[in-house]
């Protein structure tokens, strides 16, 4: 599981998200322009599936949470 932020390239595949939150989140956030904007944070443990869209997607841990994500 990753621990580290990841950013995803702009795709139009659905993507699940696994989140171990340890006590922490996984904060999901979509690039517009030059800025980043929360989408989603993810603060259980769970798995979820997310649809997107075509632009790019950052995956930011903290707190513990670490995080998997699969096409």
């Amino acid at each position: 599981m990753q621990s580290q932020q990841y950013i995803a390239p702009a795709s139009l595949a659905p993507l699940t998200l696994a989140v171990k939150a340890n006590g922490g989140s996984v904060k999901v956030e979509k690039q517009v322009g030059t800025d980043w904007v929360v989408s989603d944070s993810f603060a259980q443990d769970g798995a979820w599936r997310l649809d997107l869209g075509y632009s790019q997607t950052r995956f930011t841990p903290s707190g513990g949470a670490v995080f998997e994500h699969y096409s």
